[in-house]
């Protein structure tokens, strides 16, 4: 698991330090492409040799951090937080913008050519956050507060980011609410213990949860309102780790897919419910996608401690027998939620079977911002393996293709992070298993051929490592050629029809 330091800029106006300057990533970004949030990024080594005056103000450890503010925040907005004996025009920081992005000139050159000053007093330390573990990259961030340097204005170049502008937390918050814009999840955090408090509040209230986290707290994730994402540690299938519990809902919650097994990973999840039944939500019931054993291991303590009932498709209910349900759930059924996050009332949650990988395989999407819960249907970390007897292929298609017509915001898988265009990723999938049937055809002739000696061929592009699970997806996509009359087995192996 890759690990990167990184450092956010929360740079407040001049004449009103509630406004915040979010910027808006551009969405063919893979990392929260068409989110907005606030300007920065990575670390680079000449970070390290950039001089900062006053650095007694700050821990030494800090000084990259800042140089990558500086940095970062010239690049991204125009706007360099670094003090000069003399003005420097809009002009001609115009032009060492460029040569800093087109790199014929270096960060410190700028600096050292025009006397420029990075004053470590000018940086207001927030709080220091670090990824959750699920993450493939976890990104260790410091955030500093800045206040607008006078004379400058921020302009947004299009390339990585699409626009800029400056918001207080409640205008930017409502508007996440109204579904109307996308936050990355820590900005919806500190704007949220910003609204109607001041700085010192909200810094203060922030590091309470920062720390939190450094003690084993579930991050408080949300990529869109009315959905908390739950990443927990589960004995899964490689290369996830963990399963995501989903809570949907506001005022009234349902639990999808509480997973753990372990009594400390299940702890975790009492102290999140714990602390949403302390703001005054009410939990409903518990959801399940499907029967896996990294989807259902909490169920049974989860309805013990909190006396709720517990819902899935009939298929799922079957293979879950010391399980007490409340009745199975259909295709077309409606729970209802409530209230929206911005007031609505008449919000849903449908209901849909879409099996394939498991027969009794449900997914569920709310009704007010049209987000998705897909279980196993798709992952942001690897394919879905599609397991015979149970796993069919030529159905999995079909509800992946379904999946396609009802996805038209965020989709949210139980393994990796959630992604603000579902219906690419849906698309994406689906061409996949397309490409990938194309390489078996290819692969098959008119002689039979184990089906070990197969895979070697059909997934010579995935680690030799992953080839016994391959098998059985490559299983899955023969038998579906089998059906279709494409192919044909005997006891030698598999070989196109004559």
């Amino acid at each position: 698991m890759a690990e990167r330091k990184a450092v956010t800029i929360i740079l407040t106006h001049r004449s009103d330090p509630k406004k915040i300057y979010l910027v808006e990533r551009n969405p063919k970004l893979k990392f929260f492409g068409g989110y907005f949030a606030y300007p920065g990024g990575t670390l680079d080594l000449p970070d390290k040799e950039v001089r900062i005056e006053h650095s007694e103000a700050v821990p030494a450890e800090s000084l990259p951090y800042i140089a990558a503010a500086v940095r970062e925040t010239f690049e991204e907005t125009g706007v360099l937080l670094a003090r000069a004996s003399a003005a420097i025009s809009a002009e001609r920081l115009a032009l060492y913008r460029k040569d800093l992005l087109s790199e014929e000139l270096g960060f410190n050159e700028i600096l050292q050519q025009e006397g420029l000053v990075i004053d470590a007093r000018d940086f207001h330390f927030v709080v220091s956050l670090l990824t959750p573990e699920f993450a493939p990259i976890r990104y260790d961030t410091q955030f500093y507060k800045v206040q607008m340097p006078a004379g400058q204005e921020p302009t947004i170049l299009e390339g990585e980011l699409i626009s800029g502008d400056f918001y207080t937390a409640e205008r930017a918050f409502n508007l996440w609410q109204k579904g109307e814009m996308s936050i990355v999840p820590p900005v919806i955090f500190m704007l949220r213990e910003l609204l109607g408090q001041t700085w010192e509040h909200c810094i203060h209230s922030v590091r309470v949860q920062a720390e939190a986290y450094k003690q084993g707290a579930i991050h408080e994730i949300y990529f869109t309102p009315g959905v908390h994402m739950l990443p927990l540690k589960t004995r899964t299938l490689a290369p996830a780790t963990h399963t995501n519990c989903y809570l949907v809902g506001d005022e009234q919650l349902y639990i999808i897919d509480p997973a753990p097994t372990e009594p400390a990973e299940q702890q975790r999840l009492w102290d999140y419910l714990e602390k949403r039944v302390a703001e005054g939500r009410q939990l409903k019931g518990i959801l399940l996608t499907h029967h896996h054993a990294d989807h259902v291991g909490a169920v049974s303590a989860c309805q013990e401690k909190y006396g709720l009932p517990v819902f899935a498709h009939k298929n799922t209910i079957a293979h879950l027998t010391d399980i007490d349900f409340e009745r199975p759930l259909n295709h077309g059924d409606e729970l209802e939620l409530g209230k929206t996050p911005d007031g609505e009332p008449e919000w849903k949650l449908n209901i849909y079977h879409t099996p394939g990988h498991a027969a009794g395989h449900l997914t569920f999407r709310e009704s007010r911002y049209g987000a998705v819960i897909a279980g196993d249907l798709l992952s942001t970390l690897s394919t879905i393996i599609i397991a015979p007897p149970e796993g069919h292929m030529a159905t999995y298609m079909r509800s992946l293709q379904f999946l396609e017509t009802i996805t038209d915001g965020t989709i949210y898988p139980s393994h990796g992070s959630a992604v603000k265009t579902g219906k690419l990723l849906v698309q994406h999938f689906i061409k996949h298993r397309q490409e990938r049937e194309d390489k078996i055809l290819t692969s098959l002739t008119r002689k039979p051929q184990a089906i070990k000696k197969l895979v070697q061929t059909v997934y010579n592009d995935v680690n030799v490592d992953l080839w016994p699970l391959a098998e059985q997806s490559l299983q899955a996509g023969l038998i579906k050629l089998i059906e279709e009359e494409k192919c044909r087995k005997d006891r030698r192996g598999f070989a196109l029809n004559n």
